[in-house]
């Protein structure tokens, strides 16, 4: 790019003479530009921006034809620029296939992406495009696919849910029952199979790793293998569950299928309440990241902002809790970063990171807790974003708010336009789609106080002139075509051309505020070794204690590297190194001194076409509670991309057990041997056969190839 000094001197005068509509330590945001430094962002007209970060020249303008989208009137032209530029990327971002490209690096549809942002805004931006790029997300069973992912995907990556919200949100917008019939047995049967697959009764919660946050060695300790990301519990992945399990059961109400309604609004319940009971900290008022470990579960303090949003949205976090959370999850100047603290041999990507669609669902967190700061913060970040890079670009570096230094980037960010555009619709305009309605509830922030206008939206079969005017996060006065109304609701049944008038309170109910961190690394995992009895470890720069973990539970504190295992200590043993403030590193990897029975074999490959099972028989020394484990190796494809995870169903003594998974350990990597998730078991004392059998019930996203080598069989005593 041509390389100059874009000053605007006369600009950046006459912008001192104005009042910022919002300003911290690291940029200032003015109705028409960014000054961030010696760098300035300006919207020149509503269909053009020029930019100077860095030294570069970026320059948008309109490309396409826009007369049919809806129009936005405002009197600031960054909020209106911000708005065009989001329409005119949507509209390149619809393929020749009537697909929507998931950004200009990115092309095909990716579940997850697509998903997220039809419930922004691609679902009335590009209805025809979101719909056919739902269905082209549909296997040849009839079951949604997932993205590839850790492990060969499918299970270890269980965020394709997403896609049951998604569809939903379609049909909120659309009133189209044929949709409907179309989409609830695809959703249905997902779910069942996925319920049935994750669902982890003892914490009421699903496995599989963090939504989107699919980059295993940028928020997860290095010793996790590919089963142990698996097992984790995931605040974000959870709340995924919820959205999919509750949009399907009304969508069964109106379909007539009460029945199953009935069993996933109770599945819902059950997952609201294992993330209310194991994720949320009170000590730190926001959820933790995730729960995981191997034979026993450690929580990982981590805040991780997509999943706090959305538990806010849903209403997962409800009254006090959803305000706390408000006010207590870390942010900084740039916006949410995807998680907080950062872990320090990462580069940034998601580590270290903002991505403006997860910024764009904290948006609407902070407006429905009633946080006019945290709005108001988080507008400044999406609009700073799109001002400085001239388009919506996938993420930036969270401390320095740069897009250069993320690991991967694209501009034209299909979710990160959708959630540019989800400000102007869902916030300011305060659109929420329901099954026979558009309930108004518009959040405007005191320094974005305006009479605003939406021209020529069409819902249904009608089209809509929508205006809000003045601030606050309550409505004074309603009124459809001139007349006023009760409630603030435009019915699905509306035909024709109607006019929306809505006048705010001027006011907040509360006043509320958002946690500004500095940037802030957790210390390096220690490295744990066992040896007599005698726990040690190389110290960690920074940190002053060592927290020691049997079981899942703090029993120990020591300032020194090594520690003698106390006999009454049980399970995983792992060391958390804390810093002087508090922060935590990720737990070491787990060391176990309980009894255990291992059985070796020959190497044994089982395959899906083959139809072969596996049986071993195992003598158990004494009855109780134990954890099984597979030595197993995986060639069939690399650990980060591929979709052809092994899945057998276990059986013990003739009966289901549950469901092992062999994840891939790399491509052609038969050599590459480690364990799969320990299955807890209930046994009695005595001989038990151990049975591995594929069944339909039990396949992966590839649907061709599951195949895996074992050797070996262990038991370990809980």
């Amino acid at each position: 790019m041509k390389k100059f000094l874009f000053l605007l001197p006369f600009a950046v005068l006459a912008s001192c003479q104005e009042k910022p509509i919002y300003e911290n330590d690291s940029y200032t945001m003015y109705a028409d530009r960014i000054v961030q430094g010696e760098y300035t962002g300006v919207a020149e007209s509503p269909y053009k921006i020029v930019s100077n970060l860095d030294g570069e020249e970026y320059i948008w303008e309109k490309k396409n034809d826009l007369s049919t989208y809806p129009v936005l009137e405002t009197p600031y032209l960054i909020e209106e620029t911000a708005y065009n530029i989001g329409v005119d990327e949507s509209v390149n971002a619809v393929e020749h296939d009537g697909t929507l490209r998931t950004g200009t690096e990115w092309g095909g549809v990716w579940t997850r992406d697509v998903s997220y942002s039809i419930i922004h805004s691609m679902s009335f931006i590009q209805t025809e495009a979101a719909k056919t790029s739902l269905m082209c997300k549909v296997n040849s069973k009839g079951e949604i696919v997932q993205d590839t992912g850790t492990g060969g995907a499918w299970p270890c990556s269980t965020d394709r849910e997403i896609w049951v919200g998604a569809a939903w949100e379609i049909y909120k917008v659309t009133g189209d029952m044929e949709w409907l019939k179309t989409v609830y047995p695809i959703a249905k049967k997902s779910l069942e199979v996925d319920m049935r697959t994750v669902f982890e009764p003892e914490t009421n919660l699903v496995r599989g790793e963090s939504s989107f946050i699919d980059w295993r060695e940028q928020s997860y300790p290095a010793w996790m293998e590919p089963a142990d990301i698996y097992d984790t519990k995931c605040l974000g992945t959870n709340m995924v569950f919820y959205i999919a399990l509750t949009s399907a059961a009304e969508m069964g109400r109106i379909l007539g299928d009460d029945a199953t309604a009935e069993e996933f609004e109770v599945k819902a319940g059950q997952i609201k309440k294992g993330i209310n009971e194991h994720l949320w900290m009170d000590d730190l008022g926001y959820y933790a990241q995730y729960l995981g470990g191997r034979n026993d579960d450690i929580l990982y303090t981590k805040s991780e902002t997509l999943g706090q949003a959305l538990s806010i949205l849903w209403g997962v976090a409800e009254g006090e809790r959803a305000a706390t959370l408000s006010e207590k999850m870390p942010v900084v100047d740039y916006g949410a970063p995807v998680f907080w603290p950062w872990i320090p041999d990462q580069p940034p990507y998601h580590n270290q990171a903002v991505w403006p669609f997860v910024q764009s669902y904290w948006i609407h967190a902070s407006a429905k807790a009633g946080n006019e700061e945290g709005v108001l913060h988080g507008v400044g970040a999406v609009w700073r974003a799109v001002m400085m890079y001239a388009t919506n670009k996938e993420n930036y570096v969270a401390d320095t708010g740069n897009w250069r230094g993320t690991q991967i980037n694209s501009s034209n960010m299909l979710w990160s336009l959708s959630g540019n555009l989800s400000i102007t619709f869902k916030l300011l305009m305060g659109m929420n789609f329901e099954a026979d309605a558009i309930r108004f509830a518009p959040v405007v922030p005191r320094n974005l106080k305006a009479n605003r206008k939406i021209e020529n939206f069409r819902y249904r079969n009608s089209t809509l002139d929508v205006t809000v005017s003045g601030y606050g996060d309550s409505i004074k006065s309603f009124k459809l075509d001139g007349k006023k109304m009760t409630e603030a609701m435009v019915p699905g049944n509306l035909e024709g051309h109607h006019t929306v008038e809505i006048v705010m309170s001027n006011s907040f109910r509360n006043d509320m505020n958002v946690n500004y961190q500095p940037a802030v690394w957790t210390p390096l995992m220690p490295v744990v070794t066992l040896s007599g009895g005698r726990l040690s470890w190389e110290p960690v720069d920074g940190a002053v204690v060592y927290d020691v973990y049997a079981g899942g539970e703090k029993v120990a504190g020591a300032t020194s590297t090594e520690i003698l295992i106390d006999d009454e200590w049980s399970g995983d043993i792992q060391v958390v190194a804390v810093a002087a403030d508090g922060t935590p590193s990720f737990p070491s990897e787990p060391v176990n001194n309980s009894q255990k029975i291992c059985e070796e074999f020959s190497e044994t490959m089982l395959t899906m076409k083959n139809g072969k099972e596996f049986k071993l028989t195992v003598d158990v020394p004494e009855s109780g509670e134990w954890s099984l484990s597979w030595n197993y190796a995986n060639g069939t494809g690399p650990v980060n991309t591929d979709n052809n995870c092994g899945i057998r169903m276990l059986y013990v003594d003739g009966i289901r057990a549950g469901i092992n998974i062999f994840p891939h350990r790399g491509t052609n990597e038969w050599n590459n041997w480690g364990w799969t998730v320990p299955e807890k078991l209930e046994l009695s004392q005595g001989v038990h056969t151990f049975v591995l059998r594929w069944e339909p019930d039990a396949d992966n996203m590839d649907l061709q190839i599951n195949d895996f080598k074992i050797r070996s069989l262990c038991l370990t005593k809980q």
